[in-house]
């Protein structure tokens, strides 16, 4: 990297930081036996101060001392033992004995994601519990999991969209070489680790960048909003990248999620989301599979099309929260708006046949558009963070949980969703007290306007965000799941995973950008056919209602999965009970 700290041949260790508003940097290297001693870092051309040490070695602790007063940790640091106030640590990446060499991933069209937050996942929230648990996943038929951010946050717990070393792993979950090991044991087992990357905001705390380095960030919206990078500016730019990078080459991570907030609006310049794929295209992903993704955006569409189909897309797929939105609006009975806007099942049926029911996603495929029934911030911003079994039926919850996971789309799901688990998922953070001293009125206020919690009685339910309490009910009870009903949903996930990775998966790979049509049945079903690449048709017909379907006629094709059992029987008498569907199979020959 151009900037950091980095262990030379030889030994010596170069040290090199970005501060154009500072006059004068110091290194500050505590040493063992030596105590700590000053090293001035040479004034170098654009605002960089570089220094090249014999004097430090692999594991030394510094910090860079900024015009005689402030001390503040390295911003590209790897490791930051005692949080993000303390002083960086100096590692040497190539010491760690990776045993994944013959590993080179798996193609796109196996995904089926599994988001976890690694605090959270288990009692003891750290890389190496997560380790532990990759078994349960395996059995579960996952075939990757995602990360949510784990750069260096202030605090000792929060959801790590704020974070302020994005180089650094969270002391608070691990050493990187627990990370490393987490990656690499997950590749033995066949699964992918993917990573949310979050470096294109820093938080309200510990944010020590801006205070010599003003010009990397835009100009603030908010004292407790944190602060975003200047994307023109072309040092943030190589920042993120080499970021992105990092992650890819240092962890041997799998792939990435970037965040919408990246796209760019700029006429005649080269992209920056461009320009950081070609960079992994012609790193990392030269040698292996390297995937790419986007946060919900339409206008991403045009990272995930390309015009020659014997070059790579740049971007792999896009999180399609409209498929969220539009299952939770079917299960609920959500109602359509304002007049003119699209009913839920309509909506679900665009999503499911094109991508994003809102846009001209063009012809894409499938498989570019990730769908899920609930994410992170879908159960998070719900006052009292309750997960979809808690605010549904348990048989329409059933009908959507197959329609998610056999669609052609690679599907994902959040922590705990296999097996229903009863902790919610809340919003947690742990800044310091100047920060926290409003959070909890604040958010309290935000759900003012909703029935249930419009006066302050009701409001008070609504958990303390800064409450250590708050982050430990969030903590997954692994003790659950072999308990009713949480064995039964974590059975139902398990055998439609199996289905979708023995008949739909291996016929993914080579699928056309065909235009695909849904059909709505009575107003309360829906039927879609797809060609998948083997020329297979793939076809759901589900009725999402209440009230029986009649009248219809078995499309062709054996059945890979009915929901309930009985709906098979009931469809060869032109029937679909409520809430029922069948998904089916023609082979191409």
């Amino acid at each position: 990297m151009p900037f950091g700290a980095q262990v030379l041949e030889g030994g010596r260790v170069r040290f090199r930081l970005w501060a154009p508003a500072a006059e004068r940097v110091e290194l500050l290297l505590q040493t063992p036996g030596a105590g700590a001693i000053a090293r001035q870092m040479e004034s170098r051309e654009a605002g960089w101060f570089e220094l090249s040490s014999d004097e430090a070695t692999v594991d030394d602790l510094y910090r860079y001392r900024i015009d005689g007063s402030c001390e503040v940790p390295d911003p590209a640091s790897r490791c930051n033992p005692d949080g993000v106030h303390g002083a960086s640590q100096v590692i040497e990446p190539g010491m760690f004995a990776w045993t994944d060499g013959n590993w080179r991933g798996r193609p796109w069209e196996e995904a089926i994601i599994y988001q976890l937050h690694v605090g959270a996942f288990t009692a003891q929230g750290t890389f190496a519990a997560v380790t532990e648990r990759l078994d349960h996943l395996v059995e579960l038929g996952v075939t990757a999991i995602q990360l949510l951010p784990v750069g260096a946050f202030a605090g000792a717990h929060g959801w790590g969209h704020d974070g302020v070393l994005p180089f650094a792993p969270a002391a608070c979950y691990g050493h990187p070489d627990e990370l490393k090991d987490l990656v690499q044991t997950a590749h033995h087992k066949g699964l992918m680790v993917l990573l949310d990357l979050a470096c294109q905001h820093f938080g309200p705390e510990g944010n020590y960048l801006s205070v010599y380095a003003p010009a990397f960030f835009a100009p603030p919206t908010s004292g407790r909003a944190g602060r975003s990078i200047d994307l023109t500016l072309a040092v943030a730019g190589e920042f993120l990248i080499h970021n992105a990078l990092y992650w890819l080459e240092e962890f041997h991570l799998d792939g990435l999620r970037l965040d919408a907030a990246l796209l760019q609006e700029v006429a005649g310049e080269t992209d920056l989301l461009e320009t950081l794929a070609d960079a992994v295209r012609e790193g990392p992903g030269k040698h292996r599979h390297c995937h790419l993704l986007l946060g919900h955006d339409p206008r991403a569409v045009r990272h995930l099309h390309w015009p020659d189909h014997s070059a790579p897309r740049r971007y792999e797929a896009v999180w399609n929260d409209a498929a969220q939105q539009a299952m939770q609006d079917v299960l609920t009975g959500a109602s359509a708006g304002a007049a003119g806007t699209v009913r839920p099942l309509d909506q679900l049926g665009a999503c499911l046949s094109r991508g994003f029911a809102d846009s001209g996603a063009g012809r894409l495929l499938p498989t570019a558009f990730v769908t899920f029934l609930q994410d992170y911030a879908r159960i998070g911003d719900r006052a009292l963070g309750e997960r979809l079994h808690q605010l549904t039926p348990a048989r329409p919850l059933g009908v959507l949980v197959a329609t998610a996971l056999l669609a052609p789309m690679p599907p994902a799901l959040f922590m705990g969703e296999e097996f229903a688990a009863a902790q919610p998922f809340l919003y947690f953070c742990d800044f310091n007290p100047d920060l926290v001293k409003d959070i909890a009125r604040n958010r309290r206020q935000s759900f003012a306007h909703l029935q249930g919690f419009r006066t302050a009685r009701t409001r008070a339910r609504i958990p303390d965000p800064t409450d250590p309490a708050t982050f430990q009910r969030c903590k997954l009870d692994w003790n659950s799941i072999g308990q009713s009903p949480h064995a039964e949903w974590l059975d139902f996930h398990r055998r439609l995973l199996a289905v979708r990775r023995r008949e739909i998966c291996p016929r993914l790979a080579g699928m056309h950008e065909e235009a695909v049509r849904h059909s709505l049945i009575a107003g309360r079903g829906l039927s879609i056919r797809w060609t998948l690449g083997d020329d297979s048709v793939l076809t759901l017909l589900a009725n999402y209602s209440g009230v029986q379907l009649d009248g219809l006629p078995r499309p062709a094709g054996s059945v890979l999965w009915a929901e309930p059992g009985e709906a098979e029987h009931a469809l060869a008498q032109g029937r679909l009970p409520p809430w029922s569907l069948l998904w089916l199979l023609q082979d191409g020959a």
